[in-house]
């Protein structure tokens, strides 16, 4: 067994059972998702008009850019598809069927990143005996809500979800200053600190679930080798989706992809894992 490295290099390294060391997946995920919610700063503060709007509806460098639900919202509502809408919406499903079909939760989403920071907060005050364990809702939940506020919007002719959205609510407080949306959002969090873990993007974001209808077929996912695999579940806890992890307990040898729909790429499991069991891949290698 190898030494643990120090608390200092253990957030930026992963040290595995045969010495080897390796980038951990977070603080890159962080810095990716930290970076785009810049530059929608600074592209508006400096008025650069590179990437314009918000993570729900942009545009870059006049190119729009849809998140799937939302144009979809806005479809049922207005019993219409707009061309920038449309070929906006084509775009983004293009570039995550490519990029890893739900992994714009891990690595774009603003408000995954904030939701990861409190469940760091989470952690902090649990091992002090501050807080008790929280209830964890199924992930199923979260289609209902895609239908109904679908419904809702086709009813109704407003954008229903678009309202009470905290990913959109995040963006225009980081982008406008529009604080009346901190409420919301510091209610979501505390919700989620204190009472069910990771709520939103569990089992309320329809957005999540629409990009997680392509980890089936995402070009990128999480490969794990099983043949490496002790069962040892460490990763599990880490997960925040532990469901996704249920290929990788299966009796079975040989390598398989992550394709669950609840599984954001966040490579928290690639992270927690020191036998290598995980690993990013394509799908594209199984054609040559």
């Amino acid at each position: 067994m190898s030494k643990q490295l120090p608390s200092g290099q253990s957030f930026w390294i992963r040290k595995d059972i045969d010495g080897s060391t390796h980038v951990k997946v977070r603080p890159i995920r962080w810095c990716v998702a930290f970076i785009l919610a810049a530059a929608f700063v600074l592209s508006y503060g400096l008025d650069v008009q590179v990437l314009e709007g918000s993570m729900v509806a942009s545009r870059l460098m006049g190119f729009h850019l849809v998140d799937l639900y939302g144009g979809l919202e806005v479809i049922a509502a207005h019993g219409a598809i707009a061309t920038n809408l449309g070929l906006g919406m084509i775009f983004v499903a293009v570039v995550y069927w490519m990029a890893g079909g739900r992994s714009f939760c891990a690595w774009a989403c603003p408000f995954g990143l904030l939701s990861e920071w409190g469940e760091c907060l989470h952690r902090h005050l649990l091992k002090r005996g501050l807080i008790a364990k929280r209830k964890k809702i199924t992930t199923r939940v979260k289609y209902v809500f895609a239908v109904s506020f679908l419904a809702a919007s086709f009813a109704t002719g407003y954008l229903v979800f678009g309202q009470i959205n905290v990913v959109g609510m995040l963006s225009r407080l980081l982008i406008y200053g529009l604080l009346e949306s901190a409420l919301v959002i510091a209610f979501v969090l505390i919700v989620e600190v204190f009472f069910w873990r990771r709520l939103w993007c569990r089992a309320v974001c329809p957005s999540g679930a629409v990009y997680g209808l392509m980890n089936p077929v995402a070009v990128i996912r999480i490969e794990a080798d099983r043949s490496r695999c002790d069962k040892c579940g460490v990763c599990v806890p880490e997960c925040h989706v532990p469901e996704a992890l249920s290929a990788v307990f299966a009796q079975k040898n040989g390598s398989v992809f992550l394709n669950s729909t609840d599984c954001t790429m966040c490579g928290k499991c690639m992270d927690a894992c020191t036998r290598g069991v995980f690993s990013f891949s394509h799908r594209l290698k199984k054609m040559v």
